[in-house]
């Protein structure tokens, strides 16, 4: 019997982009990446507003690239906005829909449009809609939750969806079982997360948003307390300004005045330039510091360290980050961002009966440490 084909669009919107893909099963057909300028995302007042503009561009993308939207089996969105949740693909109900739009995580950023994009298209070309590993997933072990304040918790911000397929990559390859098996995945990018994975659950990371774990091209990392105070209540910056500061112009960019590694080592390599190879090599070395410590988490029991992200790219920093860990276990590179096609094989999989499909019910994964015993 012929193998049935199942076509698949697959959408990630980003602060810069609207990314999406188009594939038989897992195969791909082809990936779009569209470009915004800042006037163009200007005129909207929130992201929210963007969803109409975002929807229509890649309808008619892909009916550019002769996709018969009537003939799609499945849309699949990234996902985002999300209360806390276990890792797996969702069909997109109701709840998902009033999460993104509320952006019910706190976190305002355009991939809440996925589930959005990707249900609104479903139900006019009578398709199926999936979310796979939703930015929003959590899979922390309680330990890695507790902070020195009481009532305080880390919370769960990680690359899951790249950090998986790229791990379900490296098991197909190795003959191996995820689930059986221990990881410390690097996802080295604009934003950074160095997790911990334990037979198939992430169980510690630094988190990616909000200033933990190492500086980044764009983060400020883990910058120590009081001195963060000293800024906050220096009357230089209003809140939104500092939050702008730490999240999206720190790193890199604030030691340097570019986030693009290319050019900082033109700057190295051509211009000698001490003080850029210096905060370059900082940022490698605090990289280094957080697989550490997954390696602790995971009390040195590590199969592979797994390296992706666009930073992957960078022979320097791969080779020099390497120096640092590979004591630990092997280093396994794979370069760049692999959410299109994970988002494609999730639908895949969850249309093939090979995984069970889940329900989202709003429902957080961890709401507090109340139950436990002089936890009062």
């Amino acid at each position: 019997m012929e193998k049935k084909i199942y076509n698949i669009v697959a959408i990630n919107p980003g602060s810069t982009s609207t990314k999406f893909g188009f594939y038989h099963n897992c195969e791909k057909v082809f990936i779009e990446n569209i470009y915004h300028k800042k006037d163009e995302l200007a005129q909207f007042g929130s992201i929210q507003e963007q969803l109409s503009y975002r929807k229509l561009l890649v309808e008619n993308r892909c009916a550019c690239n002769g996709v018969n939207l009537q003939e799609v089996d499945a849309f699949v969105g990234r996902g985002g906005g999300l209360l806390p949740s276990t890792s797996g693909v969702y069909c997109i109900n109701d709840k998902i829909i009033y999460d993104c739009e509320t952006a019910a995580s706190g976190i305002h950023h355009p991939a809440l449009l996925a589930s959005q994009i990707a249900r609104q298209l479903a139900n006019k070309y009578e398709a199926k809609a999936y979310i796979v590993n939703p930015p929003d997933t959590d899979e922390f072990q309680d330990l890695a939750r507790v902070t020195g304040i009481k009532g305080i918790y880390r919370d769960s911000h990680v690359h899951c969806l790249n950090q998986k397929e790229v791990a379900r990559r490296y098991c197909l390859e190795k003959g191996i079982t995820y689930n059986e098996s221990n990881f410390i995945i690097c996802h080295l990018g604009g934003g950074v997360s160095i997790t911990a994975h334990r037979k198939g659950r992430m169980i510690d990371s630094n988190d990616n948003l909000i200033g933990d774990g190492p500086m980044t091209p764009l983060r400020a990392g883990t910058i120590p307390a009081k001195k963060i105070i000293d800024i906050a209540f220096s009357g230089d910056y209003t809140h939104e300004e500092l939050e702008d500061l730490i999240v999206r112009n720190s790193g890199l960019s604030s030691h340097l005045g570019t986030a693009d590694v290319q050019e900082i080592m033109k700057r190295i390599e051509e211009d000698n330039d001490e003080y850029a190879k210096l905060v370059l090599d900082a940022m490698i070395y605090q990289f280094a510091k957080a697989v550490g410590e997954c390696a602790c988490v995971l009390k040195g029991d590590v199969d592979a360290i797994l390296i992706t992200g666009g930073l992957a790219r960078s022979e320097y920093i791969v080779r020099n980050l390497e120096k640092y860990v590979d004591w630990i276990s092997e280093t396994w590179v794979m370069p760049g961002e692999w959410e299109i096609a994970a988002l494609a094989s999730g639908a895949y999989q969850a249309m093939t009966d090979q995984v069970d499909v889940l329900t989202y019910t709003g429902v957080p994964v961890f709401r507090g440490f109340h139950s436990l015993k002089y936890h009062l």
